[in-house]
């Protein structure tokens, strides 16, 4: 069979277009891997993030710089929560007990684990599994960062970070006879995760 020029032009792109797209060996290359990851990871999203909270740590007996057995009881209410839901969730309340054996004032920029429990104002909870992660002092202020994730409850799986901020000059107290009996300040929390 005769093909005409313009036929020949014609195949000729073709087997060019058919190269181009396999590889110019004529083999199938396999998908790019970041690709891939394009398209199978998804963003996380923001479910929950409270900007403004109150926190306040006790201490029984007061700490000091030298060790002894102390209760600490810590509560952090947060308010103006942003909810990715629908805005139910608005504030929550995340209070800690736990009972430290040979503890001191040394001990507060430790890093260290702890589970605790947020009750919603929509009377659901989250159970919180947290590690600090960062202890800094930034001129006259103490920040804390812990990171984790919601073990069981609204918003199971979700990413934890809450970062609280004290005023360092409190710790001064430690070298008191009285000793360090509470700490207060500013507290945020955020909470990432898949829909």
């Amino acid at each position: 069979m005769h093909h005409g020029p313009r036929s020949a032009v014609a195949i000729s792109m073709l087997v060019v277009a058919v190269l181009a797209a396999c590889g110019e060996d004529g083999r199938e290359q396999p998908p790019s891997p970041q690709g891939e990851l394009v398209h199978s990871e998804q963003p996380l999203l923001t479910l929950v993030e409270c900007l403004v909270g109150s926190a306040a740590i006790n201490y029984s007996p007061p700490l000091k710089n030298v060790e002894q057995d102390v209760t600490v009881v810590s509560t952090t209410v947060y308010s103006n929560c942003i909810s990715l839901l629908g805005g139910a969730v608005t504030s929550g309340t995340n209070t800690i007990r736990s009972f430290r054996p040979g503890f001191s004032c040394m001990d507060l920029l430790s890093i260290g684990s702890s589970t605790s429990v947020i009750t919603w104002n929509t009377e659901e909870t989250s159970t919180l599994i947290q590690t600090r992660v960062s202890s800094q002092i930034n001129g006259n202020l103490a920040v804390l960062t812990n990171v984790g994730t919601v073990e069981s409850g609204k918003f199971e799986g979700a990413t934890v970070t809450r970062t609280t901020t004290y005023l360092s000059t409190d710790l001064a107290a430690c070298d008191s006879p009285e000793g360090l009996s509470r700490l207060s300040g500013l507290a945020t929390l955020s909470l990432t995760g898949l829909l």
